[in-house]
């Protein structure tokens, strides 16, 4: 998942030109394949070494910049687009929408305002969704079918209200991809400060556990905790997590109960995102990420 493209002043969702070419010769000579996000949702297009790109928020250097080198490389991309900011600025206009779309982008739904949907009423997240949704057809003569969380964020109560709009849901945790958590499916975030070619590498060779599972399961977490268990079928050993808040790394005790590890955080996490990063080391690497909103 990237975002910006040669904006140094905001290092924190941009990627430099030279950066990205990098990540693209990488995966070239290591012969993944790419392809749309919409085609991850059938099972015989993920039995391969396969990549799909996302952008989110349609800047303007996407156009300007990203755009050009994903079409140098002849690399698929799928847009996540909110309706308010276009033609804002330094976002993208209606016209260069249409542009991309016409050379192959393939453009889906993040919301009319970019709003944090957990906090908003089911009134309001269907507003989003319908308001936008109705933008995009008027303009782009498409309806998405797909759909990006702003800032990742999610609930159960989104997830539910998303399910009836869409066929699969985005977040913006690191992750392998798994339709098994179809309405909250993990991207790995790139950017200035995490974009070296060992985490492309790892990131790209990355597989899912089968039938992992994190509790609490709503990833609104109100009220907060510090107690989680993550149930894993096919076994424990060999499973370290790495846990951060805004306020850094967690301190945790990790107690083995047949299949699941209860973990104890030594703090409660502050207000707003908890990260978990599960993963996996043996011939191959096994990469379960989940993000939870605080209140």
């Amino acid at each position: 998942m990237y975002h910006r493209f040669g904006e140094i002043k905001y290092p924190s969702t941009n990627i430099t030109a030279e950066q990205l070419r990098s990540h693209l010769e990488y995966l070239r000579d290591e012969e993944y394949k790419f392809i749309q996000v919409k085609d991850l949702l059938f099972p015989e297009n993920t039995k391969s070494k396969t990549i799909s790109i996302t952008v989110d928020d349609a800047y303007l250097s996407f156009y300007e910049v990203g755009l050009p080198i994903f079409e140098n490389y002849n690399i698929p991309v799928t847009l996540f687009l909110n309706t308010e900011n276009v033609g804002g600025d330094n976002y993208m206009n209606w016209d260069q929408l249409r542009d991309v779309l016409n050379r192959g982008v393939d453009i889906q739904n993040h919301t009319h305002t970019h709003s944090s949907l957990p906090k908003l009423s089911e009134e309001k997240i269907k507003e989003e969704i319908e308001k936008s949704q109705k933008i995009i057809n008027k303009n782009l003569n498409i309806s998405p079918n797909l759909f990006a969380y702003p800032f990742g964020e999610a609930s159960a109560k989104v997830q539910n209200i998303v399910a009836q709009y869409f066929d699969a849901a985005f977040g913006q945790h690191s992750g392998a991809f798994s339709i098994d958590q179809r309405y909250y499916i993990p991207r790995f975030p790139l950017n200035e400060n995490y974009s070296s070619i060992e985490r492309i590498r790892d990131a790209s060779k990355a597989l899912p556990f089968e039938n992992i599972f994190l509790s609490p399961k709503d990833a609104y977490l109100n009220p907060s905790s510090k107690r989680f268990v993550l149930e894993v079928p096919g076994g424990t050993k060999g499973i370290n997590c790495y846990i951060r808040d805004f306020q850094g790394s967690f301190e945790k005790k990790i107690t083995n109960l047949q299949n699941k590890l209860l973990i104890e955080l030594n703090r409660l996490p502050v207000s707003g995102r908890l990260r978990f990063n599960c993963t996996k080391i043996e011939s191959e690497i096994y990469w379960f990420g989940y993000q939870y909103l605080i209140n």
